[in-house]
């Protein structure tokens, strides 16, 4: 079907489309647009396909500005960039190894004591490790490229903490709205873990063991 966009909020990412005959306006999103040489604007004529969302409104999808290339080797097309994971950096494989000794230093002094206070100070060596590992990085790049309308976007708490988490496809605001409200049930789903949260997930892992057996030694002595 045929329509011109009357109505586009750039900040948003959406805006509404007046179909040819006059009918009820559509909405549609920048993530619906094949057209990626350029953002939407008032008065474009357009080309979609009316459809219904998980709510049962109408909106448009498959949105083509007219007169604007739609060639994937067009220069105007922004290509999609994966966002580069987080890498292990020194900090994080000292403090890895900060945690290993600790435990080890802590083993050593309780045999060589047989006190559970005296082993105590290696243990908050390696839960500072630990808290170190679980640290929030920041990437290098303070923009990225959405993968959904393809733009670029600037990096912010929501971004920076996907990828953390180990998400290298990462959305703008926009279109993580639009996300939110095509698949409400998702909206306060857990996260994936990232390296940093296996990392302390296994430090706690061999941390609780050892303190258990190591109370439990003490007990029957």
């Amino acid at each position: 079907m045929k329509g011109k966009i009357v109505q586009w909020k750039d900040d948003k990412g959406f805006g509404f489309i007046q179909p040819e005959d006059g009918s009820q306006t559509l909405f549609f999103h920048v993530s619906s647009v094949k057209t990626k040489a350029r953002r939407p604007q008032v008065g474009d004529s357009v080309l979609y396909e009316p459809m219904h969302d998980s709510q049962r409104r109408l909106k448009a999808k498959g949105v083509t500005i007219e007169g604007v290339t739609t060639r994937p080797n067009s220069p105007l097309k922004t290509r999609f960039v994966a966002t580069k994971p987080p890498k292990k950096n020194v900090i994080d494989y000292l403090s890895f190894l900060v945690v290993l000794l600790s435990l080890a230093a802590a083993g050593v002094t309780f045999y060589q004591t047989k006190s559970l206070a005296s082993s105590w100070p290696s243990g908050i060596a390696a839960v500072i490790a630990v808290l170190i590992l679980s640290r929030q990085k920041k990437p290098l790049e303070k923009v990225f490229h959405c993968a959904g309308c393809r733009t670029t976007a600037a990096h912010d708490a929501r971004s920076i903490h996907a990828w953390n988490n180990g998400f290298t496809k990462l959305y703008c605001s926009p279109c993580h709205r639009q996300w939110l409200k095509d698949n409400p049930k998702h909206e306060h789903s857990p996260t994936r873990n990232n390296h940093s949260g296996c990392l302390g997930v296994l430090a706690v892992m061999i941390v609780i063991p050892a303190l258990a057996g190591i109370g439990l030694f003490q007990w029957l002595a």
